[in-house]
Order: structure tokens, then sequence, then C-alpha cells
């Protein structure tokens, strides 16, 4: 019934020797927060109604996620339903409460045509944030600074499936929102969305080119040449820079040493730190590689891991294609 919103349902037709009813109705989402299940008792062979009546059910998160699965298929759903936490904006974020692995709350939304979803997160100490979705739909996740309105992050299938997730260091008392939407326009449907602190675990020791968790510690590597480097903690970042003096098609890769199994993304910057282009699995499994024609010009690299414990060193190259 659920999957079948403002439209007509029957329940039941039975009948006995010269008698049969039909128990049908309209489940109708109103503009009072409620949703109201009408139901008729009606005789088949005049069409009288018998009896008629009406529940109204107040919109929760359960509810809403049964009628924006209507007619999906595989996450996917031209006519989803706003949920109550709708409308929400970047100047308007629906606040997240922060808490440990064990105990974070998971929000239920949807997500229907063209929908983007805000959440404001205000850590109450510095830490390694964890922000991830859950469900069946392909989402997209965008991490920034509140106050500033800078991108700090973005991610697309770094979670399970087609989720998302973002892991970033915060600092205490400062406004981050978080935007998820689908990563497609048919995209739509439930999810859910939690964000947590994860314990910083030293994973193997520091490289050679530590610090250089952000552009203003990057260093320099040389067109045509690799450098090799550890991600030792989760949610670690390096930054590199180099110097395009001719210009033309480039290829810029980051891979695992020992397999291509190391989940990288990558990020590309020009010189006044405007993001270019991005990349997650476009090399072999799952490695980033990313081909651009760049001019003339300083840029900037970053560099993360989507893996929990990367079990193996990285090597991150540009040479001209």
């Amino acid at each position: 019934m659920a999957n079948k919103p403002n439209k007509s349902y029957i329940i039941l037709s039975a009948g006995t020797a010269g008698a049969e009813w039909t128990i049908s109705g309209e489940i109708i989402d109103t503009d009072n927060a409620v949703i109201r299940l009408y139901t008729r008792l009606i005789r088949a062979d005049n069409k009288a109604v018998e009896a008629s009546f009406y529940f109204d059910f107040e919109k929760n998160q359960q509810i809403i996620g049964l009628l924006s699965s209507g007619g999906s298929q595989g996450g996917r759903s031209s006519s989803v339903a706003a949920d109550s936490l709708e409308p929400d904006a970047f100047e308007a974020p629906v606040p997240y409460e922060l808490g440990a692995e064990a105990d974070a709350q998971v929000v239920n939304r949807t997500l229907h045509n063209g929908d983007e979803d805000f959440f404001l997160l205000i850590p109450a100490n510095d830490g390694q944030l964890l922000m991830e979705t859950t469900g069946s739909i392909d989402t997209y996740m965008e991490f920034y600074n509140a106050e500033t309105r800078d991108r700090l992050a973005s991610n697309d299938d770094g979670g399970s499936g087609g989720n998302a997730r973002i892991r970033y260091r915060v600092e205490a008392g400062k406004r981050y929102i978080a935007k998820v939407r689908g990563c497609d326009s048919y995209d739509t449907g439930s999810y859910g969305f939690r964000a947590y602190f994860q314990a910083l675990v030293r994973l193997s020791p520091p490289d050679e080119y530590e610090d250089d968790d952000d552009s203003s510690s990057a260093k320099q590597i040389q067109i045509g040449t690799s450098q090799q480097h550890t991600f030792h903690t989760p949610d670690d970042v390096d930054w590199v820079k180099f110097q395009i003096t001719q210009p033309g098609r480039y290829v810029i890769r980051a891979k695992g040493v020992n397999s291509n199994r190391l989940d990288t993304n990558i990020e590309l910057y020009d010189s006044n730190l405007n993001l270019i282009g991005e990349d997650d699995d476009g090399g072999e499994n799952l490695d980033s590689r990313l081909s651009m024609r760049l001019e003339n010009g300083l840029y900037y690299l970053k560099i993360e891991c989507y893996d929990d414990n990367p079990d193996q060193p990285y090597t991150v190259s540009v040479t001209a294609e």
C-alpha cells in the first residue's frame, strides 16, 4: 500500500452467494504533516458504500522511508517524497550531534530529484571525523567550512557500495557542513547519514616527505619521476606540487607499491587552489589516474586513501602523455 502514494488500492475482494464486497481506498499525503489512509467497504453489485472511515498517521522517518521507496528499482525512483527535515539549505542545515563510532546516530533521509541535504557539524574537540552514508542509492558528499564556504573534501564511492565516505581532521568549535546529493539525477530514494570520531592509529612510520598534510607544506615532484609515500595514519593526506613548463596532456597517478588494490584518491588544484580535476578509481582496480591537458604554471596535488587500514606504500607520479 505504501508503495502507491495518492493512488487507490484494493486490499480484499471477497464474496458469498448473492453478495460481494470490496475493501478499497486511497493513501493521501496531506499538507498537515500527516498521512491519511481512507478505507471504504463497497458492495460490488451496485457500488454502494456500506462503510467509510479513515486514519491519520503522523509523519515520521519510518513512514517517509516507506513512501519514498514506492516504485523504486535499485534506488532509482522518479517520484520520491521529501522527508520531514526539509526544507534545508547551506544557510539552514540540519544539526547533527557527533558521537563515538559505537553510538553514532543514523539520520534517515530521502533524496528526490534535484535535492541536496545539508548537515551542520560542530565538533567539541579536535580529532579525525568520519562521515558516511548508508543505503542502496549512489550518493555524493561534499564537506565545507561553514563560515568561509571553502570546500574541504568530497567523495563519491569511498564507502560500501555506492555510499560516500569522507575522513577529515576537524578542530573543536568550528562549524562544518556536510552536503549529500545523488551522484546522478536518477539516484533518488532513502539513505542514512552518520558522523563520528575515529581513534587515531599509527599504521606505519611517516615517510621522508612529511610533514606534507596541506598545500602550504607540499613537496616538489619533478615531471617524469615518482615519489614513494605512506599513509601512516588513517586520516593522513599528502600534498605535492609540480611546475608545468611545456603545455600538453599529462597523466597523474597514485598507485599501491605492492598491488593495485590500494584505494587512492587524487584532487588536482591550480596555483590559486581551485579544484580543476579529481579521480578515485580511474586506474587499475582501485588506483587513481587522471589525464588532463595542462598549461604552463604551478599545480598542487592532494592524495588520500579510502582504506581503513592501508596495507602498503604508494607511488605518485606526473608524466607527459
